[in-house]
């Protein structure tokens, strides 16, 4: 069987290494892809012509949403720099160091990580793109003979449980009051957590793909020779090495502006004030009837990050320090967010009384379904659009009408079809580098280092979900 699985492996790392595009080029690919297919099959407004309509559609849709994600972006931005800088501050880097230490073998490393990650992914999202990529380096350190493009792909591949997780887009959405749903007109009323993320189906699968499947798995796909390991070089880690400044010793003479940059007051102080603050966000959610999770998003996680960071480094030259360091991991993002934001605005072009290409393809799915297999068709339609639309809410705005109107037409459960989006969504990001993007900047690999493996988890994922989604109880 290891034998089997580490052949396989290998040869999709082959061919992802040759065949696959860098994760920029990807991008452009994709949007070259996106406008034809919007220029044959998305109908121009009355009265235009083919000259036109492509005219229209490279400025109104590719242009219009060029700059969309620009909110977005900045959110991500600030999730790897503070989460970065969270990771290396010495409480954090101790616990998961600790954790580095716990596997006795590198095959029990490499099975180790996705474990990790998957965790974190379920509490957020950006949380387990941030923690997975920090443990992958930390598991390397520990073990530098371990081959870090297979730990790094582990770390990646937790990703895949983050849509069944406490942060997952479609599943808040719907418990959203007001939502677009609702606001068309689809839906009478919201559906809550607990006919979503907390239903037997979703737990199942969350705990079957991220706590026994990919264990299992990296196990099996891990190289048994040394000659076909890729060990991180060891002046990399070295160099990363957290030089820090709480403790850094201040002449006599030093100014009042240097005592204040190394002040642990300067830092508890606002550190704890933006925690306290928080708390009572958490706290007055509660007070309203709306649980924690459900006020979870990307704004408070950067709030808490920044604010538990700048309190643990203990000074503000710290903290800054650690920010700088961690800059150098956000390019990938700044460059590419908008390239995705214009494939979106393709995407969801629609002249006139025409229908978008996402709506197109939502549909086309829906018509071909079988009786019954609704929820399957709704996981491999969600796949195939999250190519294009690489963001959960962003997808669900496109083709969720679609389905949501293909269930009640067909008496599927309207939960059950929402969460195998949501698991479809999150299953083709395993080849989709988008979401790679912040994890390969911290690990200083490319995407084709790293795609060959999760390759074989989007196969092995694909088949358990799309039974576990059919047939677990919701």
């Amino acid at each position: 069987m290891t034998n089997v699985v580490r052949a396989a492996a290998e040869n999709s790392s082959k061919l992802v290494e040759r065949y696959l595009p860098d994760a920029f080029l990807f991008a452009v690919i994709l949007t070259a892809v996106a406008y034809a297919l919007a220029l044959v099959f998305v109908a121009p407004a009355e009265g235009v012509g083919i000259a036109g309509h492509a005219q229209n559609l490279l400025v109104d849709g590719w242009y219009g949403g060029f700059w969309n994600l620009l909110s977005f972006g900045m959110q991500m931005t600030l999730i790897l720099m503070t989460g970065y800088a969270l990771a290396q501050t010495r409480h954090v880097d101790a616990l998961l160091t600790r954790l580095a230490q716990v596997p006795n073998s590198e095959k029990g490393a490499a099975a180790m990580v996705p474990v990790v990650a998957a965790a974190a992914s379920f509490v957020h999202w950006g949380l387990g793109l941030v923690v997975g990529a920090i443990f992958a380096r930390k598991i390397a350190d520990e073990i530098r003979t371990i081959d870090f493009p297979i730990v790094v792909a582990g770390a990646y591949s937790g990703f895949v449980v983050w849509h069944g997780g406490l942060a997952g887009s479609i599943p808040l959405l719907l418990n959203t009051e007001g939502n677009f749903l609702i606001e068309a007109g689809v839906l009478s009323s919201t559906f809550a957590t607990g006919g979503t993320i907390f239903t037997v189906a979703n737990l199942v699968l969350v705990v079957a793909v991220g706590f026994i499947f990919l264990p299992a798995l990296f196990a099996l796909m891990y190289p048994k020779s040394d000659d076909k390991k890729t060990p991180i070089d060891p002046a990399e880690l070295d160099a990363s090495a957290d030089g820090g400044t709480a403790n850094v010793s201040l002449p006599d003479d030093a100014s009042i502006a240097t005592r204040i940059e190394h002040s642990g007051l300067v830092s508890t102080g606002i550190g704890l004030a933006g925690l306290i603050a928080v708390v009572l966000y958490f706290g007055e959610g509660v007070a309203s009837g709306t649980m924690p999770w459900n006020n979870l998003n990307l704004n408070i996680v950067n709030f808490a990050f920044l604010f538990l960071g700048l309190t643990l480094h203990g000074t503000p030259k710290a903290y800054v320090e650690s920010i700088v360091e961690a800059v150098e991991n956000v390019w990938g993002i700044i460059l590419q967010f908008p390239f995705y934001a214009g494939i979106m605005g393709i995407m969801a072009y629609a002249p006139g009384e025409s229908v978008s290409l996402a709506t197109q393809i939502a549909q086309g799915m829906v018509a071909i379904s079988p009786e019954g297999a609704l929820p399957a068709i709704a996981f491999f339609t969600a796949g195939l659009v999250n190519f294009f639309v690489p963001s959960g809410g962003g997808e669900w705005a496109v083709i969720g009408e679609t389905l949501v109107t293909a269930a009640k037409a067909s008496g599927t459960s309207i939960p059950r079809v929402a969460m195998a989006a949501a698991w479809g969504d999150a299953w083709t990001n395993m080849i989709q580098p988008f979401w790679a993007i912040p994890l390969l900047s911290i690990s200083g690999l490319s995407v084709r280092d790293i795609m060959g493996y999760c390759v074989m988890v989007l196969l092995g994922a694909g088949v358990i979900v799309t039974v576990g989604i059919s047939v677990l109880p919701m």
